[in-house]
């Protein structure tokens, strides 16, 4: 196996290329990933002080 792959035409920069791409393509995938999620927990955080803020005025305005 290791043979046909060390050929003179190029195979292992072949399989080198394909695996960084594959590689790249995983780790732009996590990074998307996490910042969606980061962006979902900052919209809800927002959300809860802003609902926070909005009791606190009902409470003190009685």
């Amino acid at each position: 196996m290791l043979n046909y792959i060390k050929n003179e035409e190029g195979a292992t920069f072949a399989v080198a290329i394909m695996l960084l791409f594959l590689t790249t393509i995983f780790i732009t995938y996590y990074v998307i990933s996490f910042e969606a999620q980061i962006k979902t927990y900052n919209s809800l955080e927002f959300a809860n002080v802003r609902a926070t803020i909005n009791l606190l005025e009902e409470i003190g305005g009685k």
